[in-house]
């Protein structure tokens, strides 16, 4: 078994060989979704508790949500930008590219420079994740009939709470350990006005 590259603070940075038994089948979902495995699946199969609990509910959002798969990204880029998260800010700009996701560059410069989306109702969206967050759930019920008058249904008021709940794992996990930028990602990191210098992990 090879010995796992770390973060700056200690915490393994594993490959599929070093990874805990119970996080590789993990590890190699993403390695064929994404053609990749992010150096933060690669910290968090440290511990199977987390990545498995990160991983399945991010699966759930993908099958079971009724938000569209561009707006589970569109929610998640929202919920990460305003913890403030590179890393994850940066992961969600790249693979929104993807067909998974098909975002557009409009919409994630719209969440990056905090200005209007193009699309009215995703405003909605930001404005009713960005109260969730800031009030922990707690919100007049004038909020939810303006997220409800905008199109959205109950379903997917609570589809956000599952959003920002998969983010605090990531994001939460990332600020502890000083989870480095994958090379994809660093292009997207360059004007964040919350960008840090992290040494970078070789390939």
């Amino acid at each position: 078994m090879t010995h796992p590259q770390q973060t700056e603070r200690h915490f393994p940075i594993h490959s599929l060989d070093s990874a805990p038994m119970p996080s590789k089948a993990v590890m190699q979902w993403y390695q064929e979704q994404f053609g990749m495995v992010p150096n933060l699946i690669q910290i968090m199969s440290e511990a199977p508790a987390l990545l498995l609990s990160y991983w399945q509910t991010q699966v759930n959002l993908l099958e079971h949500s009724t938000l569209s798969k561009q707006e589970i990204n569109i929610v998640q880029t929202i919920v990460s930008h305003e913890n403030r998260c590179q890393y994850c800010v940066s992961g969600h700009m790249a693979f929104g590219k993807d067909p998974v996701f098909n975002n557009t560059d409009a919409q994630m410069a719209a969440i990056r420079n905090e200005t209007d989306f193009e699309d009215a109702k995703l405003n909605v969206l930001r404005d009713f994740t960005r109260k969730v967050m800031k009030n922990q759930g707690r919100m007049a019920s004038s909020v939810l009939q303006t997220f409800l008058a905008a199109g959205y249904t109950r379903a997917q008021a609570l589809d956000v709470v599952a959003c920002i709940a998969v983010k605090a794992m990531s994001n939460y996990m990332n600020q502890m350990v000083l989870t480095p930028l994958d090379i994809a990602f660093e292009s997207f990191a360059d004007d964040l006005p919350y960008r840090e210098q992290r040494p970078s992990i070789p390939a």
